[in-house]
């Protein structure tokens, strides 16, 4: 079995044709980012496992987001400098052409305004303060998250430092944010499968109760129907309580495709049919 990458995501696209612009987007923003960031210095793992205990995660730490505000907006002007003459759809391409005539005129400070409101997830505020600068929100916060996903260190978005935290939230313990996918996958053959989490904003992944809403903690059975709406690898998890759903992906191997919200959108069309409500993604 071929199993390269480009192949595999190409072999995908050909049977998700519909997927290409915003598989070129995403990959387009990864490649610039990991150019053009890097990481932020944080505590040793077994600190940040510590810092966590009492269920905060690290982000919403006051002194460790104040020091990714400073460097995430210290390092905005660079990084969209960074995107001109990308290939990306016109609306992106504006969209960050404009954000980079704003990050160059304007005071640091407001741009550290933008990342707070961004990790302190006050929607209503951020949504004010992106009008009130005159750009496009979808675009901005995406981009904006796609940073602070740069910014945190590999080592920290593994699901077994988190586990060995003793985490067990339904919210990302390095951001905060809800998830935006699970997987179930079996670690050693001795147990069933587990449950784990990802999280839309940051990319961290963590262990999850195997039962049970993600989102509303329902764990009555007759009351969390599974859609299974075509023949591939992941499926959508609902909850009759909540009227939520999440995406799993039920293989092994191919995290790279199908742990990327955008690879499954048109689920979210199928759902949203349905009238589900999504949590955990950046864009809503």
């Amino acid at each position: 079995m071929n199993k390269n990458p480009e192949t595999t995501l190409a072999s995908y696209l050909a049977a998700h044709p519909f997927l290409e612009e915003t598989a070129g987007l995403y990959q387009t923003l990864q490649s610039v980012l990991q150019e053009a960031v890097v990481p932020v210095e944080f505590p040793e793992v077994a600190a940040c496992q510590q810092l966590v205990k009492d269920g905060v995660p690290l982000l919403q730490q006051e002194k460790l987001q104040r020091a990714v505000v400073k460097v995430a907006a210290g390092m905005l002007p660079d990084v969209l400098a960074a995107f001109k003459g990308q290939q990306l759809p016109a609306a992106m391409a504006k969209a960050l052409a404009d954000w980079s005539v704003w990050a160059g005129e304007t005071e640091l400070q407001e741009i550290q305004q933008f990342f707070t409101l961004l990790l302190k997830q006050q929607d209503e505020e951020l949504a004010a303060f992106i009008t009130k600068v005159k750009l496009p929100k979808a675009s901005i916060r995406l981009v904006g998250w796609a940073l602070i996903d740069a910014l945190v260190p590999a080592e920290l978005k593994d699901a077994q430092v988190w586990r060995e935290a003793g985490w067990r939230e339904n919210y990302c313990p390095v951001c905060g944010r809800q998830p935006v996918m699970a997987q179930l996958k079996k670690e050693t053959e001795a147990n069933g499968a587990e449950r784990f989490l990802r999280c839309g904003g940051c990319g961290t992944l963590w262990h999850f109760t195997r039962i049970g809403c993600v989102y509303c903690g329902n764990k009555d059975t007759q009351k969390l129907p599974i859609l299974l709406p075509e023949k591939g690898q992941v499926r959508i998890d609902t909850c009759d309580e909540c009227h939520s759903y999440i995406k799993t992906y039920v293989g092994h191997g191919r995290e790279d495709i199908y742990l990327q919200d955008w690879a499954t959108l048109h689920l979210d069309v199928l759902a949203e049919e349905k009238g589900l409500a999504k949590h955990g993604s950046v864009l809503i």
